[in-house]
């Protein structure tokens, strides 16, 4: 009788968890009432699909448990989940990526405060035509390339 008594509890602190997640209006759902409730926090209403099975047993001696677990289900059905790949970061690793997005943007703003104090002008709403983009393609190669020491007459940033 303990346990069963124990299960029952267990159930309905995991309706009234149910009942809350359904709720929009709710601000806070009860999880941590119960070790089941905290243990199924990101089953019921979080990052993941879940599929509930409910045992019935159509006997008349055992109709009533049958409606309870029925209706039971029922408002399970109205939990909705938004499930999504989980992405296991690695910390080191996104720290180096970061501070590399960092040393980069740097560069990019010393480059347009040089070609803004040079009087360039870098009209971002117009696109280059195709004579302007080949001319600075083949001096950007040219330099990679080492024929040229200095690329002073690119005038965008682009």
């Amino acid at each position: 009788m303990r346990e069963a008594a124990y299960i029952n509890r267990s159930l309905t602190y995991l309706e009234q968890v149910v009942v809350a997640t359904c709720d929009k209006k709710r601000e806070h759902v009860p999880y941590r009432q119960c070790k089941l409730t905290n243990i199924l926090k990101n089953s019921i209403g979080g990052n993941c699909k879940t599929i509930l099975i409910a045992n019935i047993y159509p006997e008349t001696p055992y109709l009533d448990e049958t409606i309870s677990t029925l209706r039971f289900a029922s408002r399970m059905r109205n939990v909705t989940n938004e499930a999504s790949v989980n992405m296991a970061l690695d910390q080191p690793l996104l720290i180096k990526k970061l501070e590399r997005e960092i040393i980069d943007l740097k560069q990019e703003l010393a480059m347009h405060d040089v070609l803004a104090s040079k009087g360039a002008q870098d009209s971002k709403d117009e696109p280059l035509s195709s004579g302007e983009a080949y001319n600075m393609q083949t001096q950007a190669e040219s330099f990679l390339d080492g024929d040229l020491e200095d690329i002073d007459s690119l005038t965008s940033i682009r």
